[in-house]
């Protein structure tokens, strides 16, 4: 008997123990799925503001040409 009551309540706590674990797992991916959710809304932003630079440096090169010519066509005249 008291070795039945021994295996029964070995038993039941490791059921409790898997239940707990269970869960916490789930929780666990859930809170992966969401921080994945967020970097990728990161990595778009990042995109985003990459292109954006990118774009802005390509506006300041053009700038530095048309300065570079106005420049040389002073020198010439002068």
């Amino acid at each position: 008997m008291k070795a039945t009551v021994k295996h029964i309540f070995k038993k039941v706590t490791l059921e409790l123990i898997y239940d707990v674990v269970e869960e916490r797992t789930k929780e666990l991916k859930e809170q992966m799925k969401e921080m994945r959710e967020d970097l990728k809304a990161v990595n778009t932003r990042i995109d985003q503001i990459h292109t954006s630079l990118n774009d802005r440096i390509d506006q300041v090169h053009t700038r530095l040409d048309q300065i570079m010519h106005m420049l040389s066509d002073i020198k010439r005249q002068g």
